[in-house]
């Protein structure tokens, strides 16, 4: 299995790298020429997957590294028959810690 990964993902390849062999490349764009023999995508929000990125390759499942899914056409990947996943609570740790700070330094100037 090939994986093609952003190269902004941290820890990517040691993640993947069990699962098949694992690409590094730019999110922004996508290399189209990477896609061609690719398996899976793993991206972040700068990276819009859509008809127009994946239409015609060989990508049987695309994975964000984010909340959030604005960026992905989930209905034409459903469509399509290509799996889907987000990270949904991925920032909550970070969220929570930032909402612990400043209610300790809340009325501090």
């Amino acid at each position: 299995m090939k994986i093609l990964v952003d190269e902004n993902m941290p820890y990517a390849r040691e993640l993947f790298s069990r699962l098949g062999e694992v690409k590094a490349v730019a999110g922004r764009p996508v290399p189209v020429e990477a896609l061609n023999d690719a398996d899976a995508l793993m991206v972040r929000s700068v990276t819009k997957v859509n008809e127009a990125l994946l239409s015609g390759k060989a990508i049987k499942f695309v994975g964000t590294a984010t909340a959030g899914t604005d960026h992905v056409d989930q209905a034409w990947l459903q469509q399509a028959g290509i799996g889907f996943s987000a990270a949904p609570g991925c920032n909550a740790i970070a969220g929570g810690g930032i909402c612990v700070f400043r209610a300790a330094h809340a009325g501090r100037a």
